[in-house]
């Protein structure tokens, strides 16, 4: 899959993070020494991890539980991180949309994606599609980025984002998962991020008791079950809970890819919401967290 000509600009510098270089390698550089959240890997824990999920908030706000994500990657010394994100910003989208583009900018440099990997996922066929502008303003991938250029410099990505049936999304990953496993099987130090948040916007209790209600599925990898825990919390409707995973489908791609991977455990790294932040609101918040699998 080749480059489709310029490189994709920044859509959330300025919001999401600060715009200025300098700026923003700074507060990348306090999320990743941030542990106030974080939870040590167990010991014994697999060396090379099959992948991990991470929250996309605005990095003040969940780039240290991000961080305590994409600090397994780095321990592991990935090469390629194929990231499945959410679907903000293409309400067209009716399967997972691969990224074509070569070159990503971002503020201080740019970064390179993988584009041989990406076609690969392309010729896949159904639910996988190239789609540049399904990427252009979506935040759930970029928000990644500055964490992985800091802490995996001279690892490549491919973006993915999710916009498709459930039941799709499982399928789509169980051959996506198929594919990293063959790339693994060959010696390519290939690794899969799931961006997700979780529970908007309730008070944080809520928030906290949904990501606990989603916790025993993701760990246990199972697709099933977390799909219908979000059902079920969609047509409850806690207090104020718009969704209990900003990344449902994602989520559903990444899951089944892992274990089309052959993953079979998820561990919990840290987990937090927005009300954490000094000065936040306790009223309307956001839920973080990060898993690795293994």
């Amino acid at each position: 899959m080749s480059d489709l000509g310029a490189p994709r600009r920044p859509a959330v510098a300025g919001s999401f993070y600060p715009a200025d270089a300098s700026d923003l390698e700074a507060l990348v550089d306090e999320c990743v020494v941030d542990a106030r959240f974080r939870r040590p890997v167990p010991a014994g824990a697999p060396p090379a991890p099959l992948g991990i999920l991470v929250p996309h908030a605005g990095l003040v706000y969940s780039g240290a539980i991000a961080a305590a994500g994409w600090g397994v990657l780095a321990a592991a010394r990935v090469s390629t991180v194929v990231i499945v994100g959410t679907c903000h910003a293409a309400p067209w989208l009716e399967g997972v949309a691969v990224s074509p583009t070569a070159t990503w900018h971002l503020p201080g440099g740019d970064m390179a994606a993988d584009t041989a990997l990406g076609g690969a996922i392309v010729a896949l066929g159904a639910p996988f599609v190239a789609d540049a502008a399904a990427h252009r303003e979506e935040h759930s991938v970029e928000v990644q980025l500055p964490i992985l250029r800091r802490l995996l410099p001279e690892a490549r990505f491919v973006a993915l984002v999710a916009g498709c049936a459930p039941s799709v999304a499982v399928e789509g990953g169980f051959a996506l998962g198929r594919l990293l496993a063959e790339r693994r099987a060959g010696g390519e130090r290939v690794a899969l991020a799931i961006s997700t948040d979780f529970a908007h916007y309730p008070p944080q209790p809520i928030a906290e008791a949904v990501t606990t209600q989603h916790l025993p599925g993701l760990v246990a990898l199972d697709p099933t079950a977390i799909h219908a825990v979000e059902r079920g919390l969609r047509l409850a409707g806690p207090v104020g809970v718009d969704c209990g995973l900003c990344g449902l489908e994602a989520t559903l791609v990444g899951i089944s890819a892992l274990k089309a991977m052959g993953a079979t455990v998820g561990t919990l790294l840290a987990r937090a919401t927005s009300a954490d932040r000094p000065g936040s609101s306790f009223a309307r918040t956001v839920g973080y967290a990060s898993l690795s699998f293994d």
